[in-house]
């Protein structure tokens, strides 16, 4: 409180004092009352500052208190958001890396099969020539390629290939079906005169990309192309066919 303030509080004092004023018997017994009440109300003064700049005092620390309450709570809570950011991030990165694990291991197709006739070279001539059946019937999941006469599994499983071949009356076939260049299955027909057809299977086990195909191994081989009984249907009876069974 500044001086100014303080003189207004005493002249209300001794406003008061003098219009309640008693009759004394002399003036300096009237001097002497007036300067205790004096004295008096200046050390009450005194006190009632004290207590008020003490209230203040600690009004103004606890208000420090709770700024400094404020300011660990508002940190906390930009860290808090900080780790809900990162843990969302992590989150959805890891569901990106299992969708796309899922993507990998899922099977491209549920149903793989083929089925292809007529070759496109009925001499063949050359041993160990692969046989290409040229004439698709159905090639669901595009493993089977008519240009090469091979199938190239699209997802791993179990596989049922079937080849059936007619040779020319009086030539042979030898034949053979090669799974991942093995030879899995193999026949024959030879120097028969007549039509006669031989067929062949496998069940097979393959991963993804294992390649199957048929082949002739024997340099005098020759299919039947017309002459049995319908030309349009003779060279149909050469034919290979797969099934994903599993």
């Amino acid at each position: 409180m500044n001086v100014q303030q303080k003189y207004f509080v005493l002249f209300c004092a001794f406003s008061f004092v003098f219009c309640d004023e008693p009759r004394f018997r002399t003036r300096f017994e009237y001097d002497e009352q007036l300067l205790e009440k004096m004295i008096r109300m200046e050390f009450e003064y005194g006190q009632w500052e004290k207590r008020v700049n003490e209230t203040l005092g600690k009004i103004e620390k606890q208000g420090a208190g709770i700024q400094t309450d404020l300011e660990v709570l508002r940190n906390e809570r930009e860290e808090f958001d900080k780790h809900v950011n990162e843990t969302m991030h992590d989150i959805m990165q890891q569901q990106s890396k299992l969708k796309a694990a899922q993507q990998l291991f899922k099977p491209q197709h549920s149903t793989v099969l083929f089925r292809a006739q007529k070759v496109a070279d009925y001499t063949l001539s050359t041993r160990n020539q692969i046989i290409i059946f040229s004439e698709m019937l159905s090639n669901v999941g595009g493993g089977y390629n008519s240009a090469t006469g091979k199938f190239t599994a699209p997802v791993a499983g179990t596989y049922l290939f079937t080849v059936s071949l007619c040779p020319k009356p009086g030539k042979s076939i030898f034949y053979k079906i090669v799974v991942k260049e093995d030879v899995t299955v193999n026949g024959h027909v030879y120097d028969v005169y007549g039509y006669l057809c031989v067929s062949g299977n496998a069940i097979v086990q393959l991963n993804a990309n294992d390649v199957v195909y048929v082949k002739s191994t024997y340099s005098s081989d020759e299919l039947l192309q017309s002459g049995l009984h319908e030309s349009a249907y003779d060279a149909k009876s050469n034919s290979f066919s797969g099934v994903l069974l599993h």
